[in-house]
């Protein structure tokens, strides 16, 4: 065999490509779900300062009074690093000489290789859970990239981590103290509304304690047991009473989470459940370049390769702590 023709390779990579889509498709991700996801990222990474101090409306005491004007005060500085992700595989001259449907073969592989951009991107987007508690933090809140440190390294742009308990509060610029996790909780209707009651009525300030509002509509949890509960809890129609009462009270919790979403990549040893707000502005999800597939000679040895990359990372925006509660799992 004196080789594959370039028409050949361009027909295998149209191949690998259609292949690849069919293996994406085979997969129903979940991160989309619950962060919002930024399709039109650029460069090596980005960055977000907050500016404050320039919101606030004054309500004026006397007719022709003058405008304050401020000058805007810096907040803090979020990062996101683009992530490259890879993978290669290496044939011989003699092995593409030796096999006889090699287009089947690359085939399979484009479509294996769908799957696992999707499995890479569910377990970047699940550390974001599963090491939220972490109190060193986790590589994927480093927003370092070309150009930018993020000086909060593995943590938060607060230096917190992402879920911080009462005992270990974070401070907004304001001056206020503010927590989001709860050690020791189990899926319960008593906990749930703790927890609801936390992000809705307590966390729902801003950078400078201002009242913002701060809907919660989803719970995300493991499937399995945690997942019936929620659905018994937050699904149990009000006039069929509290769940787990021995009284007729109505279930007040009916119809105040719209999602329950049980999620495989949440780590059952951390054994924890979220409350929160799916697709909230500042939890995201950047796509800086989709998977590109590719299949050509190797000139050095007239061998083969085919590869794989894909760009993306996870980004937490100022207040981005505010969109989750969670309940139970670890804080070490």
């Amino acid at each position: 065999m004196a080789g594959i023709r370039a028409d050949q390779v361009a027909l295998y990579k149209k191949d690998m490509y259609k292949a690849e889509r069919e293996g994406l498709a085979l997969m129903a991700p979940k991160y989309p779900e619950i962060f919002k996801v930024l399709p039109s990222s650029t460069g090596a990474g980005d960055k977000e300062t907050q500016l404050l101090g320039a919101g606030r409306l004054e309500r004026h005491t006397t007719e022709g009074q003058d405008i304050n004007f401020k000058a805007p005060v810096q907040g803090w500085e979020s990062l996101v690093k683009f992530w490259t992700y890879s993978a290669g595989l290496s044939l011989t001259k003699e092995a593409v000489a030796d096999t006889v449907k090699l287009g089947n073969l690359l085939q399979d592989l484009a479509r294996t290789w769908g799957k696992e951009v999707i499995v890479a991107k569910e377990e970047l987007t699940a550390r974001v859970f599963n090491n939220g508690g972490t109190l060193l933090g986790d590589f994927v809140f480093d927003g370092s990239h070309t150009g930018n440190t993020d000086s909060s390294g593995d943590l938060m742009y607060d230096s917190e981590s992402l879920f911080v308990l009462t005992g270990d509060t974070r401070t907004t610029k304001g001056g206020g103290t503010y927590f989001n996790a709860f050690s020791g909780y189990t899926m319960t209707p008593a906990n749930f509304e703790t927890m609801y009651n936390q992000m809705t009525a307590v966390n729902n300030r801003d950078e400078e304690d201002n009242i913002v509002q701060n809907p919660c509509d989803t719970v995300v949890c493991e499937p399995g047991s945690d997942y019936f509960l929620a659905e018994r809890i937050l699904q149990t129609p009000r006039t069929q009473g509290l769940p787990f009462g021995q009284n007729n009270d109505i279930n007040p919790y009916h119809g105040l989470i719209t999602k329950i979403i049980p999620w495989d990549y949440l780590d059952t040893a951390e054994g924890a459940f979220y409350v929160g707000k799916r697709n909230h502005d500042k939890f995201c999800f950047c796509e800086r370049q989709m998977q590109e597939t590719d299949f050509f000679q190797d000139h050095n040895n007239r061998g083969y390769k085919a590869s794989i990359d894909a760009r993306f990372g996870v980004w937490m925006k100022v207040g981005s702590w505010r969109a989750w509660v969670k309940g139970g799992g670890t804080y070490a």
